[in-house]
C-alpha cells in the first residue's frame, strides 16, 4: 500500500521506520511492505519494548541495501536471541564464521567509536574464534555479568573504563587472528574519522 503510492518517488532509495517491537505492530509494518533489519537487545525505558527498525525499498539500490541488512540481521539473530526475552519471527542464518562484515564491525568498535551494542553479534563471533582470555568481553557476552560486576571483578572505575577495555581486547583479538588485516582495518577506520 505505501510502496505503491511511493514507487514513482524520484531520488529515494528506501524509507525506514523505527518502532517499539510488538508482534502486532510488526505485522502492520510488514503488511505495508517493510522488512525487519534491526532489533535492539535491551528494552526501551519509554515503551518497555525492544527498539526495531524496518526498511521499505523504493529503488534497486534500496532493495540491495535492504537485502544486505536483512541478511545481516539473520546472521546476528543467532547471538541476539540469547539477549531477548521475546519471540521475534526471524529466520536464523546458520553461517556464523567470522567474515569481512565482522572485520569491519569489530574494527569500527575497536579502533573508532562504533557502539558496543551495535557490534555485539560480530564480537560474539570474534570470541568464538579467539583463544585469548579477553576477560572484559567474555565477562559481558559469555558470562553475562553486569557492567558493575565486571568493573568490580576487573578493578575498573566505571563504564567508561570498561568500554575502553572492551575496545582494547577487541583490537588485540583482531591482531592475533590476522595482524596485517587488523592493521589495514585500523588505518582504514582512522581515515574515515
Amino acid at each position: 500500500m505505501i510502496k505503491q503510492s511511493l514507487a514513482n518517488t524520484r531520488g529515494l532509495d528506501f524509507l525506514s521506520v523505527s518502532f517499539g517491537y510488538t508482534a502486532e505492530l510488526w505485522q502492520f509494518w510488514q503488511a505495508c511492505g517493510f522488512q525487519l533489519v534491526r532489533i535492539g537487545s535491551q528494552r526501551e525505558a519509554s515503551s518497555g519494548c525492544y527498539a526495531a527498525m524496518a526498511l521499505l525499498p523504493l529503488s534497486p539500490a534500496g532493495a540491495a541495501l535492504t537485502a544486505r541488512a536483512v541478511k545481516r540481521l539473520a546472521r546476528d539473530y543467532h547471538w541476539l536471541r540469547q539477549h531477548i526475552d521475546q519471540s521475534v519471527a526471524i529466520e536464523i542464518d546458520p553461517q556464523q564464521s567470522f567474515n569481512a562484515d565482522d572485520w569491519q564491525e569489530v574494527a569500527g568498535f575497536a579502533f573508532a567509536f562504533r557502539p558496543f551494542e551495535a557490534s555485539g553479534a560480530a564480537l560474539e563471533r570474534l570470541l568464538s574464534l579467539s583463544t585469548l582470555a579477553l576477560p572484559a568481553l567474555r565477562g559481558t557476552l559469555t558470562q553475562r555479568l553486569t557492567d558493575a560486576e565486571l568493573c568490580q571483578k576487573l578493578a575498573l572505575p566505571g563504564r567508561k573504563s570498561l568500554i575502553q577495555r572492551w575496545r582494547q581486547e577487541a583490537g588485540e583479538a583482531l591482531l592475533t587472528i590476522d595482524p596485517a588485516c587488523a592493521e589495514a582495518w585500523r588505518k582504514r577506520v582512522i581515515l574515515l574519522q
